[in-house]
């Protein structure tokens, strides 16, 4: 607990930092404006961001994210369109799409035992292609579907200046901290990612666990895909390309660790605030959005060394305790011998 207590510090650190470097360089950036606006951006991937991180936290990871987005999206703006679906029901059945699409990731991973990337890589080639089915037109071109649905667009809108989304987010980042922390499910989910052999040999069912987190990963996504189509008030075959680098950098920032057993939902939600503050402050700063990328991809480096650093030094420590412990024993036990 001390450690990811740790660790936690470390990523608010850096989040706090930031504000400081972009809030002293740049009038426009502690405008009640822009905060909205990148607590806005903020809230779809870090709902996404949720998901991953029990996904991670298992020793996996999800590259179909922004992919399943496009496609959760798009058959939202489909049946917006072509039918007269209640709007409620809509939403039901795009939370259904990307539950069965995360459950089919989970198949794959758990019961033919491919590995999790290759896995998602697969998956985020089949959304992206039936997204592109999807977008296609009587005629034969691929278009935007534009969503004029009142019902469905409330969802981009805003409470007092607060976005929907935002408060959503927030929403769930308390739920999936809970679960994770509070339940059985949350102690099993570390455990395999832990120990994966010694969590099965304690009883605990790891490919249905598997299947499990890759499903609410799957539920955030089709979460996630409904705000940011409300916000766009469209969607496109190019929605979600690039937002799993988003996700999963965050989640990496916050503090999980690709090895799994380390992580909560906490730290990714400081990762997603992490990740759009950089993107913010980099356009304020006009980088161009090469470098842009270029900077995000060496975040991620600097902190799975920095994680990877600082698990050797928290084990060497532990070996040293280990052996004091040891030798301490032996002492006591010599002693006790001589007084006899």
């Amino acid at each position: 607990m001390r450690q990811e207590r740790i660790r936690r510090f470390v990523s608010i650190g850096l989040l706090l930092a930031l504000i400081l470097i972009f809030g002293s360089t740049s009038e426009f950036f502690l405008t009640a404006g822009n905060i909205f606006n990148f607590l806005r951006e903020a809230a779809v991937p870090g709902i996404l961001a949720v998901g991953v991180t029990f996904v991670i936290i298992t020793a996996g990871i999800d590259l179909s994210t922004g992919a399943l987005v496009a496609f959760v999206a798009m058959l939202c703006a489909n049946l917006l369109y072509y039918s007269t679906i209640p709007v409620p029901i809509i939403l039901l059945i795009g939370v259904i799409v990307g539950a069965l699409a995360g459950s089919f990731n989970g198949f794959l991973v758990s019961k033919l035992k491919l590995p999790d990337f290759i896995a998602t890589l697969s998956t985020m080639g089949i959304f992206r292609g039936l997204t592109l089915i999807a977008a296609i037109r009587e005629n034969g071109v691929i278009s935007n579907k534009v969503i004029r649905e009142p019902d469905f667009i409330i969802l981009g809108g805003h409470i007092s200046g607060l976005y929907i989304s935002t408060i959503a987010f927030v929403i769930i980042v308390i739920i999936g901290q809970f679960i994770l922390k509070k339940t059985k499910f949350g102690i099993y989910t570390y455990s395999v990612g832990a120990n994966r052999k010694s969590a099965e040999l304690s009883g605990i069912n790891a490919d249905r666990i598997k299947v499990m987190v890759y499903t609410i990963s799957g539920i955030c996504c089709a979460i996630g895909a409904m705000f940011q189509a409300a916000k766009m008030q469209t969607a496109t075959a190019e929605m979600g390309i690039g937002l799993e680098f988003d996700v999963i950098a965050a989640v990496v920032v916050g503090g999980c660790a690709f090895s799994g057993g380390r992580g909560d939902v906490l730290g990714s939600a400081v990762g997603a605030l992490f990740m759009v503050i950089l993107t913010n402050g980099l356009y304020k700063y006009n980088f161009p959005a090469a470098y842009q990328i270029i900077i995000k991809g060496a975040v991620i480096v600097a902190m799975v060394i920095f994680d990877s650093v600082y698990q050797s030094v928290i084990e060497d420590r532990k070996r040293k305790a280990g052996k004091l412990t040891e030798t301490s024993a032996e002492v006591c036990a010599g002693s006790g011998g001589e007084a006899r």
